[in-house]
């Protein structure tokens, strides 16, 4: 499988990257699932740091959305391999 490629696809479906793969389209584009569900994350996270008074980030929310980010992304690279090797044959 293409590393690259493979990285390239997960970064530019999140719109992270100035350049995309041409052809992915930004999965958290304006009115999509992606972008609600983040706002609602995030406003989920802001009325927490309020019930628990911390002025900035809390490192066990933080710790949280990182152990998801990286399930998240380990789970999507594998979907593409799987893709690739299924189209390979």
């Amino acid at each position: 499988m293409d590393n690259q490629l493979a990285e390239a696809v997960y970064w530019s479906v999140q719109g992270l990257l100035e350049k995309p793969v041409e052809g992915v389209e930004n999965a958290f584009y304006d009115g999509s699932v992606c972008e609600a569900a983040y706002e609602q994350m995030l406003e989920a996270y802001e009325r927490l740091r309020q019930r628990l008074q911390v002025k900035n980030e809390d490192a066990d929310v933080e710790c949280m959305i990182n152990a998801l980010q990286t399930i998240t992304k380990e789970l999507c690279l594998r979907m593409f391999e799987y893709g690739a090797a299924t189209e390979r044959g």
